[in-house]
This record gives structure tokens, C-alpha cells and sequence, in this order.
């Protein structure tokens, strides 16, 4: 990828290309994106998309840093040591924190459903890196503060969460988008937060 040709393109044109790109890469896996279509879609022509875009992993390691990069700016994760004092208060904080947060970033919504879409990908796996390196420091301090069971070990507790982060986030998606849900999203979150402390509180 040009760095240089990128960093000259027009705002509003690089807007395009990386909302063009998200939207296709929310909306299938990595293999059935079509490039033409997201060509086609912001209105470049091929020849400068290419002097862009060497390929489309470039372009989709590009789209998830820039939505990743534009969703911090709406919700940035906390530093985890600030949960060591008054823990759960604090979790529920944070918690009730992103539900608002949430429904303002459109582009938080792209990155989850690119994400999960593509959770085999390099540039997905280094973010779950990222994430599960986090929730396992805020576990860390819950451990610290006696707040958090420490009888079960980190790892099983670190990888027991991240994996109801991610369902949670899985079904939050398809709450989202049914026009017949059952369950509110403030409901959803509640229900949510109380299976995280069933499975955590010491």
C-alpha cells in the first residue's frame, strides 16, 4: 500500500473508499469480498484504486486500523489497573459506559460484524490479541482486589470471558437487527453483566 498516494487522497475520497470497504467486508467473509464491487461502490476508477491499494489485504488491514482507530474516539477501554479500587462498581461503570457508547459509533458496529466475519484473519486475530491481553489485566487486578474467584486459574477465567465478550457482542448484533426482538438493549446489557458476575464473583 502507498502510504504517500494515501495520504494525498482528499478526505471525503478516503472516506469513501474505507466505508465502501467496510460495508463489504461486515457483510461477508474476507474470500467472497469483491473488490470491483467496493471500486464500484465509492466511485474510483481501478487504476486509481491500484495506485492506492497494492491488494485487498492491504485494504482490509487498512479498513479495521481506521474503524478501530475512529471507534477509540468514542470509547476508549480503560486503563485496568483503575478497576483495583471498588472493582465491580467500576466494571458496571464501564459497562453501562459502552452500552451508551455504542449505538453513537456506526463505526464500531461496522468493525464487529467485520470481525466476526473474519475472525480468521491476521490483522482479526491481532486485535482479539489486543482485547484478550486487556480483559486479562482487568481480570488481574479483580484477582488482586479479591473481588474476582481466584481459585479458578487467569487463563480459564481470561478465555472463559473473552469468549462471552464475543457472544455477547454475536447476539447484541442480532438484536440489533431483528425488528421483532424480544429483549431491549438495555435489557440485553443487564442480562449480560449478570452472567459476567455469576461466572467471576469470588
Amino acid at each position: 500500500m502507498s502510504e504517500t498516494a494515501l495520504a494525498r487522497m482528499r478526505p471525503e475520497r478516503r472516506a469513501a473508499l474505507i466505508d465502501a470497504a467496510a460495508r463489504e467486508f461486515a457483510s461477508r467473509p474476507f474470500e467472497e469480498a469483491s473488490l470491483n464491487r467496493i471500486i464500484s461502490s465509492c466511485g474510483m476508477s481501478k487504476s486509481s484504486f491500484y495506485h492506492v491499494v497494492d491488494s485487498k489485504d492491504d485494504l482490509f488491514s487498512l479498513v479495521v486500523a481506521d474503524l478501530a482507530a475512529t471507534a477509540r474516539r468514542f470509547w476508549t477501554p480503560p486503563v485496568p489497573d483503575s478497576f483495583r479500587d471498588g472493582f465491580w462498581d467500576r466494571a458496571r461503570s464501564v459497562w453501562d459506559d459502552v452500552v451508551r457508547t455504542w449505538p453513537d459509533s456506526p463505526e464500531l458496529t461496522l468493525l464487529w460484524h467485520i470481525v466476526y466475519a473474519n475472525s480468521d484473519d491476521r490483522t482479526v486475530r491481532e486485535l482479539a490479541v489486543r482485547v484478550e491481553e486487556w480483559v486479562r489485566a482487568v481480570l488481574t487486578a479483580g484477582r488482586e482486589s479479591a473481588s474476582i474467584d481466584v481459585e479458578c486459574p487467569l487463563e480459564l477465567q481470561t478465555l472463559s470471558v473473552f469468549s462471552l465478550l464475543r457472544t455477547f457482542d454475536e447476539w447484541s448484533l442480532k438484536l440489533t437487527e431483528s425488528d421483532s426482538a424480544a429483549v431491549g438493549p438495555e435489557a440485553a446489557a443487564a442480562h449480560q453483566f449478570r452472567l459476567l458476575t455469576r461466572l467471576l464473583r469470588a
